[in-house]
């Protein structure tokens, strides 16, 4: 029997841009989901994570698709095992849950079958587990699970491939996770982006332009622990995302709802259109902007960000 896992993760700037080429900051969170493998007489999986309710339903035919896809590349086609899933990372649009699934399961079969993949591999393998949720998956999600820490993320438009960086932050960062309990379809979303730039063309790029100072920006802050200016900075990338339509009326009520309640920036994270708010606090204000969120009726989370990513549990 073998045991892994790996981290969720938010995306602090560049959702949906990172599709177009502009790099995306993102990192992983304390959070973990847990991948148990054993041989076994037939294949099987127990998926027991906790979620936002009918996340695990709805993807279920993703999920499938996804594991033969990990199999499949790991050459272990016709092995007979069970996976079970756990942790306590909450499955939900926006926290990276497919994207952990997929490094745990990866890790935990290259253990059991003794394959001797390292963590670029591994990450390799996680990507391609990804398809089955996305389509052509950004690899924001599976190189956060794998490597962990903070990270640069760029697609290279050409190879299809991820170029990642890691960063640094000089401050500790706390985040208020705040759940519009909404599951988000990825694939659906980014093609009606898609269809929003094909028809506006110059508007589509005056948002990447703007966008592209706001990462560069970012990227600065982080190294040198500028809370407020981080803070702003989400500000700022949530308006461009709600420009881009891929806000809803639950994510603006948890951004209204934490910028009211002393929070540094707010913005959603992932997919949008429901999933998860993200919310940059201190430590004076974190149970205000918590207790304010679950007054509200939505559920939240306080997590600090940079955890370590993808690992056998001994």
């Amino acid at each position: 029997m073998a045991k892994a896992s790996a981290p969720g993760k938010l995306i602090l700037f560049g959702e949906h841009f990172v599709v177009y080429g502009l790099p995306a900051i993102a990192t992983a969170i304390e959070a973990r989901t847990v991948a148990e493998v054993k041989r076994a007489g037939k294949f099987s999986l127990q998926d027991n994570r906790p979620e936002t309710p009918g996340y695990r339903n709805a993807k279920r035919d993703q999920q499938s698709d996804s594991i033969q896809r990990i199999l499949r590349v790991m050459r272990l086609e016709g092995e007979k095992a069970s996976i079970e899933l756990g942790g306590n990372l909450i499955a939900a649009s926006g926290v990276g849950a497919s994207g952990a699934s997929c490094a745990a399961i990866a890790a935990a079969l290259n253990e059991e079958f003794t394959l001797g993949k390292g963590i670029d591999e591994i990450n390799d393998v996680a990507y391609e587990g990804e398809k089955g949720y996305h389509g052509v998956p950004s690899g924001i999600d599976n190189c956060c699970s794998s490597y962990g820490g903070f990270i640069l993320f760029r697609k290279d438009l050409k190879t299809g491939k991820g170029i990642v960086r890691q960063l640094h932050s000089k401050a500790v960062l706390s985040i208020i996770i705040g759940n519009t309990g909404i599951t988000s379809n990825t694939t659906k979303v980014v093609e009606d982006v898609k269809r929003e730039k094909q028809r506006d063309p110059d508007r589509f790029r005056k948002m990447l332009d703007d966008y592209s100072m706001i990462v560069e920006e970012a990227e600065t802050a982080l190294a040198k622990g500028e809370l407020k200016k981080i803070g702003l900075l989400m500000n700022r990338n949530h308006l461009l995302l709600e420009e881009m339509d891929v806000s809803c009326p639950e994510l603006e009520e948890l951004v209204d709802i934490a910028s009211r309640s002393g929070a540094l920036g707010a913005k959603l994270t992932g997919t949008g259109r429901g999933g998860l708010m993200i919310a940059l606090v201190t430590d004076e204000t974190k149970g205000r902007v918590a207790s304010a969120i679950e007054k509200a009726g939505f559920r939240s989370e306080i997590t600090r960000i940079g955890a370590e990513g993808v690992r056998v549990e001994r």
